[in-house]
């Protein structure tokens, strides 16, 4: 698997299942995802405003950077992700979320 996962925390199928679809986000990007680790540990519980669930603290390194996101979920942390590394013109649209998706993929070959 090209981008390393790590963490005392699972992460979500979905999230999993999207590791393919980032790979090739990465390489649009001219990231090599082979350098890419993402660490998931718990990072306490969300301000009120924002939930009432655990947060989860995503560090992230690949060959030219690190930084950290804290988010509650993998798909929020999706985001950001791509926010971050967004170094192109190239748009990589979410893929979508839910149990239709989900379908999609397992009936789909893989990439």
């Amino acid at each position: 698997m090209p981008v390393m996962l790590q963490g005392n925390i699972a992460f979500e199928p979905e999230f999993v299942g999207n590791l393919a679809w980032l790979t090739r986000a990465l390489i649009a990007r001219d990231i090599d995802p082979d350098g890419v680790t993402i660490a998931k540990t718990t990072a306490g519980v969300a301000p009120a405003p924002r939930s009432t669930g655990l947060c989860y603290a995503y560090n992230v390194s690949t060959a030219d950077d690190a930084f950290l996101v804290i988010e509650t979920g993998d798909d929020r942390f999706l985001e950001k992700f791509l926010h971050h590394i967004e170094q192109t013109d190239i748009a990589a649209p979410l893929p979508a979320k839910g149990v239709f998706a989900r379908l999609t993929r397992w009936m789909s070959p893989p990439a």
